[in-house]
């Protein structure tokens, strides 16, 4: 097999055997079979067309192999991991996100029956009571944007970018692809799968693991461990104990109490830097515009995205997070008195503003007071600074946050489901973040003409990825205590759908080797 690289395809168009053909100056029945491996949106010189990588099988390859841009494939395949038949032992999951439902669901292809625990709602319900805080304002503590099936990222964008580069990716992409999504999210340079989606895809995924054995209970949650001689004996949940040597602890960024009650068992933690800011709103035509000019509005571009990143003259690093074109921002608080937003977009992208988080880094510094989790306290701080009758939201122009003007009626309309309070943003941050903030928006605006003039920015944005890390082991266990596997990104390792996951899947991989020790 060859692979082959930059086959150029006009915006429309996927390539075919001809395509792979023109590139290899070869006859088009030379191309045997081949299956696209990436795709990317070449947008230089205002020439947009898309770039493939494919794999293919081709007669006489030898051939071709010294040609430019092709190369010998070697496919690397996930390959599940050893496991001892006839399991006795049934490992423990706190949390259904997504580290919790892919190490749930290779627990559960591997013979473990895995029990999975979540303080939320199964999706079906949980829709109802996302809607019901969006439209009504009330909000249920254990069933929101943060809590319940499928975690925060249910109710996102559902991204499926990532940085890292895992061999799990792959099945972490497949298996979405099973439970519903479009396959071409394998290739994609940015896919995305939408909330609406996502929705379905959660469902299925709980189907699948039911269906080999695990089991599920919503709206339990985990109080205590129970350890003893610094090992794992079992845990306790507000339904009762469940016995248990092998926990994945799954909590989510936002399961704050859980943290502070395995402090208190001596589950050892530390602070981490994290970030916090606004979502920035635009119309959609602005972003196509600036991105794609004049391909703007073809139908195979969909609505543009972008990236953004500035350092700060006081060295804050100030950058976009979770863009969500065509997309709504959404109240995401999960306690009373407190606000803080999010974006969310459906699989279609097609609302009329586009929304991303502006972030400016937080390092511990800002909030350290000598205890690990202070940085939970820092994130309530603010998110009750931020907080407005009914879930209203503060929100300013752009445009007067930069100049120091007073706000004033907003440019144009907003996707926010409740009502916004234009006010100065300034009083939600102290002066380091907001110096960094306005440097960053004059930076963007050099980016994206109009960035600055055609922006609203609405708060408190303070949810991107946890302020703790609990330290564990290279076997993945916890540094103190023995069959606890923290994990994702309320343990401080992932921030992402698909880098928790990859996380979620690696500690069942660590808790198979475990448990095929103790079995022995």
């Amino acid at each position: 097999m060859l692979r082959i690289h930059q086959i150029r395809c006009e915006l429309g168009h996927t390539p075919d055997q001809e395509d792979i053909a023109r590139k290899l100056h070869c006859s088009p029945s030379d191309i045997l079979s081949f299956t696209i491996e990436k795709e990317s949106l070449d947008a230089r010189k205002d020439d947009l067309h898309y770039s493939y990588t494919v794999v293919a099988h081709i007669r006489n390859a030898s051939r071709y192999i010294r040609r430019k841009d092709v190369s010998q494939a070697v496919l690397e395949v996930y390959q599940m991991p050893e496991y001892n038949t006839g399991i006795s032992e049934r490992p423990v999951i706190a949390g259904f996100g997504p580290s919790g439902m892919y190490a749930g669901l290779l627990l559960a292809e591997c013979g473990y029956r895995p029990i999975i625990i979540e303080r939320g709602r199964r999706v079906e319900e949980r829709e109802k009571d996302v809607d019901a805080f969006f439209q009504k304002g009330i909000l249920l503590p254990s069933s929101n944007v943060q809590f319940g099936e499928g975690g925060a990222g249910t109710f996102s964008d559902g991204k499926l970018t990532t940085r890292i580069r895992n061999i799990r990716i792959r099945k972490v992409l497949e298996e979405f692809v099973e439970a519903g999504a479009e396959p071409a999210i394998v290739y994609q340079h940015r896919p995305h799968i939408g909330t609406d989606v996502l929705r379905t895809i959660v469902r299925s995924i709980r189907e699948k693991i039911i269906s080999l054995g695990g089991e599920i209970h919503f709206e339990t949650t985990l109080l205590s461990l129970q350890i003893k001689d610094g090992r794992i004996e079992g845990i306790v949940t507000d339904k009762g104990p469940i016995p248990c040597t092998a926990v994945i602890l799954c909590a989510g960024h936002s399961a704050s109490d859980t943290y502070q009650n395995l402090y208190d068992q001596g589950v050892c933690m530390i602070q981490k830097d994290f970030a916090a800011g606004v979502r920035v709103e635009h119309p959609q035509k602005l972003i196509n515009s600036r991105q794609y000019g004049r391909y703007a509005g073809h139908p195979s571009l969909g609505a543009a995205s972008y990236r953004l990143a500035h350092t700060a003259s006081n060295g804050r690093g100030v950058y976009s997070f979770c863009m969500c074109p065509g997309g709504v921002i959404v109240p995401s608080s999960c306690s009373e008195n407190t606000l803080c937003v999010n974006g969310m977009s459906y699989s279609a992208r097609d609302g009329e503003y586009a929304n991303s988080a502006i972030l400016v880094q937080i390092p511990s510094s800002d909030f350290d007071h000598g205890h690990p989790l202070d940085g939970f306290l820092y994130q309530k701080q603010l998110e009750q600074l931020a907080f407005r009758k009914d879930y209203s939201a503060p929100a300013m122009n752009i445009a007067d946050y930069v100049h120091h003007h007073d706000p004033v009626s907003l440019v144009h309309g907003s996707s926010y489901p409740r009502t916004l309070v234009t006010e100065d943003m300034h009083q939600l941050f102290h002066e380091p973040v907001n110096r960094a903030m306005e440097e960053g928006f004059l930076a963007f605006d050099q980016k994206i003409p109009g960035f600055i003039d055609q922006g609203i920015m609405i708060g408190m944005e303070s949810r991107s990825s946890s302020p703790i890390r609990i330290l564990r082991n290279p076997d993945g266990q916890s540094s103190t205590v023995n069959g606890l596997y923290p994990c994702g990104e309320g343990a401080g390792y992932a921030g992402g759908i698909v880098s928790s996951a990859v996380d979620g899947i690696t500690q069942a991989e660590n808790v198979i080797s475990f448990l095929k020790k103790t079995d022995r």
